[in-house]
């Protein structure tokens, strides 16, 4: 049995403010997720999801698709080698999150992808930085901004293969089936990568973020 979930209070957004006001959807997360008292749970090795309700996030990134739409077939190596992504977010005046740190954005999801499999990072795959502004957008980047929801946010431990096996299988097989909430296909899945996200690292750390909707 799991630990009763931890609800937080929406955000309350006021009607207009200027960018740089607008509530920063990394730090939201982060400072749940950093907090001493964060609950555990022995379904994974990792703390309880976290019920947040996050403002839209305001992005600007880069889209998994070559000149002919198709994804490339070693993602990693394509945007930190060649494409130097680091070099085009360092470059972005407006950028939120610290240097290494960015968004795996899964558009169109109906469930939370199996991110072990590599189909999972198709062309619909949007990594991405949160921003203030959109006044720079370097060249081969684009700017997107993606609906606001509420949101459980799970942590993702160990090696990223077996960390993504683990927290999809408790999130679709345990979480959901026991929970209020089922997933929401109006809002959009997300990683929020950290400075612990290496590939192929067993201190591999995420957030995985999962839109939700009561049932």
């Amino acid at each position: 049995m799991t630990e009763p979930l931890r609800k937080i209070d929406p955000v309350h957004i006021p009607g207009s403010f200027s960018p740089k006001l607008r509530p920063r959807v990394i730090e939201l997360i982060r400072q749940q997720l950093q907090g001493k008292d964060t609950p555990r749970t022995d379904s994974i090795s990792g703390e309880s999801p976290y019920i947040l309700h996050l403002p839209e996030l305001h992005t600007i990134g880069w889209l998994n698709a070559d000149a002919a739409g198709e994804p490339y077939p070693d993602l990693w190596s394509h945007v930190f080698g060649d494409f130097d992504i680091d070099g085009k977010f360092d470059s972005i005046p407006g950028k939120v999150q610290a240097s290494g740190c960015y968004l795996g954005i899964f558009q169109g999801c109906r469930e939370v992808p199996r991110l072990w499999e590599a189909i999972a990072w198709n062309c619909n795959f949007f990594l991405a930085v949160e921003v203030d502004d959109f006044s720079t957008v370097p060249e081969a980047l684009m700017s997107r901004i993606f609906p606001s929801s509420q949101y459980a946010v799970f942590i993702a431990k160990g090696t990223p293969g077996e960390a993504y096996f683990n927290t999809w299988n408790y999130i679709q097989q345990e979480w959901f089936p026991a929970s209020e909430y089922r997933f929401n296909e109006a809002g959009v899945f997300f990683i929020n990568f950290t400075e612990e996200s290496g590939p192929d690292d067993e201190r591999f750390r995420a957030h995985l973020c999962v839109p939700v909707v009561k049932k």
